[in-house]
């Protein structure tokens, strides 16, 4: 009846899409059993109905003007979830390979980077209770919550794609192409995606993972990262503040 508990605000424009289709869906639905109850029960009403002028008017006329309103709001929707006003808060580049994501984002207000390996990371013997099988990486994407993120997608081999249905995301990761989406996290908390396009052997192997954290815990974790390093290209490292993967 409804899809997963959206966590942007792209994913909950998605939903309130689908909800208007289908309480419009249902109306139809409704009215047409209404009228064959009737043509098949009742023939001398339906005798009447079939010589009404306005009935076969609004008959034509009303399933267009569903039509039209079905279509303003999906491409408002659709508009919204791509545009915006606003500059993006944090800018990430998301490079597909066979089979693993790599993540880059900016690191303080220089030149400096950050650019990482997310890699499948598989059972063992000392695994934790609740491990989750082929949705578990070593290092996923940390964003802040409530500030807009603007991504760019690629891929260094075939064609991946990279997203989650929890943030009403799905880009194609093209060789040589670079794909731009928006996403912005409401609430905090660990959102578990995976490659959605045939890429491979290892295909079901490249989970993808997005943590949403509050800004103050994000801004912390920068500044431990850039305080590690200072060369461009900054090291994550095994550990960081706040976080159930960066843990310290």
């Amino acid at each position: 009846m409804s899809f997963p508990e959206p966590l942007t605000l792209q994913a909950y424009n998605l939903q309130v899409v689908y909800e208007y289709a289908l309480l419009l869906s249902l109306f139809v639905m409704l009215i047409v059993s209404w009228f064959l109850r009737m043509a098949v029960f009742n023939r001398i009403t339906c005798a009447t109905y079939l010589e009404c002028p306005f009935l076969e008017l609004f008959w034509g006329s009303f399933p267009i003007v569903l039509l039209v309103v079905m279509c303003g709001i999906s491409t408002y929707a659709l508009y919204v979830n791509d545009e915006t006003y606003k500059s993006p808060a944090l800018d990430v580049t998301v490079t597909g390979h066979q089979w693993y994501w790599s993540y880059k984002i900016m690191v303080g207000e220089g030149c400096d980077y950050m650019e990482w390996d997310s890699r499948l990371v598989l059972r063992e013997e000392g695994s934790e209770i609740g491990f989750l099988d082929l949705l578990t990486v070593d290092r996923p994407l940390m964003v802040p919550i409530n500030v807009l993120v603007r991504v760019f997608v690629t891929s260094e081999d075939v064609i991946h794609s990279w997203g989650a249905p929890g943030m009403g995301i799905k880009m194609d990761a093209i060789p040589g192409r670079l794909t731009r989406g928006l996403f912005e996290l409401k609430l905090p908390g660990i959102i578990f995606g995976m490659c959605a396009e045939l890429c491979g052997a290892m295909h079901s192997m490249m989970p993808t993972i997005v943590e949403g954290v509050p800004l103050a815990v994000y801004e912390s974790w920068l500044g431990y990262l850039a305080g590690s390093s200072d060369l461009g290209v900054v090291d994550p490292g095994p550990s960081g503040p706040g976080s159930r993967y960066w843990s310290v």
